[in-house]
């Protein structure tokens, strides 16, 4: 039996009760995917720069798969529909637009845009005029009143963007992809954060990740340090971890490789749900994310399912993801559809 060093979550008459008598509503929590709204299998053309091809469209039928898919057994309520031009614009309003169409409204699309590229000179990936006119067809077709801001890299200089979206979203903008410590002020109005590390560092036991100096530590101290900043967050669940073949005890490698990256050990989500749930108040504990992007990059890998059997594939295709990271992967949906149910129980 996993020892726990945490305070324990229950479920009681429907809510998420930790030591401390917080209670939430679990049905009202946040449950959301990032995911490309392209579905493209080479997403690199306005992430790492402009010399890439666009990536391949998806048809109607495939947005359709793919929104029965997140809508249905995998969960959501929520999904962040990222874009960086790796296709035209022409095409993202249509793609966009037919995401609206086959998301149930009770799911809330928002926009996902990188702002600045990962190249060398942190390239804008739109113009002025290129942003203010997606954000009029955002508001128009997808979401009128909320729109994320995507980056994976702590407290980058957004640009000139960012005052534009914070004059058209007055609700406030999203930061999807928030790092630990990494400041939050306006526009943004809650994030969505990362936490790779503190689901990830201990062995694919909980017997290291649960001792002090691990991950567990990590993940609480991040949540008490955001209760003290009053905005909502929204904790990332981890389907990929790092390479456990070169520690004893489960810590960084010193890389992040797709063909050697191992799937999160078995119910390390659940664990650190528990600890989420045990140390966030619960005016500024928003749910539950999950970052479906490096699910496929890493899935993709030939080492690991290769194109056919890639997350975004299966999803084109309305196949449930049977491949490397599949355990994982359904226990953040697991865990969805209990919250969704109101009868979820974090601790086994």
């Amino acid at each position: 039996m996993r020892r726990a060093i945490w305070p324990a979550v229950v479920m009681t008459a429907g809510l998420l009760v930790a030591d401390d008598s917080v209670k939430v509503a679990p049905q009202r929590l946040e449950r959301s995917y990032w995911v490309h709204a392209s579905l493209g299998m080479h997403v690199q053309r306005g992430y790492y720069g402009t010399n890439f091809p666009v990536t391949q469209c998806p048809i109607r039928a495939e947005v359709a798969n793919a929104s029965s898919l997140l809508c249905g057994s995998y969960g959501a309520n929520r999904l962040y529909l990222i874009y960086h031009c790796e296709i035209a614009e022409v095409d993202a309003r249509r793609v966009f637009g037919w995401w609206r169409e086959f998301c149930p409204m009770s799911v809330e699309l928002v926009p996902a845009l990188l702002l600045k590229m990962y190249d060398k000179e942190q390239t804008p990936v739109f113009t002025f005029e290129e942003a203010n006119g997606l954000i009029d067809f955002f508001q128009t077709c997808v979401n009128s009143n909320l729109l994320a801001v995507y980056d994976v890299y702590a407290d980058r200089t957004q640009g000139e963007l960012l005052p534009l979206l914070a004059k058209r979203y007055t609700c406030g903008v999203i930061r999807l992809g928030l790092q630990p410590g990494e400041s939050l002020s306006k526009p943004f109005v809650g994030a969505v954060q990362d936490t790779w590390s503190g689901f990830c560092h201990g062995t694919r036991t909980d017997e290291d990740w649960l001792q002090r100096g691990f991950g567990a530590e990590s993940l609480r101290h991040w949540v008490i340090q955001r209760n003290a900043e009053r905005l909502p967050i929204v904790w990332n669940l981890v389907v990929v971890a790092w390479d456990y073949g070169l520690t004893a005890r489960g810590a960084y490698p010193g890389y992040d490789d797709a063909a050697k990256n191992m799937p999160l050990p078995a119910g390390r989500n659940r664990a650190g749900v528990e600890v989420i749930v045990g140390a966030a108040k619960p005016d500024v504990f928003g749910g539950f994310s999950s970052d479906l992007y490096i699910l496929h990059e890493n899935s993709r890998h030939a080492a690991h399912d290769g194109q056919k059997g890639a997350f975004y594939q299966t999803l084109r295709e309305g196949r449930q993801y049977s491949g490397y990271y599949a355990g994982p992967f359904r226990e953040v949906a697991e865990i969805y559809r209990g919250l969704a149910a109101g009868t979820m129980r974090s601790v086994k």
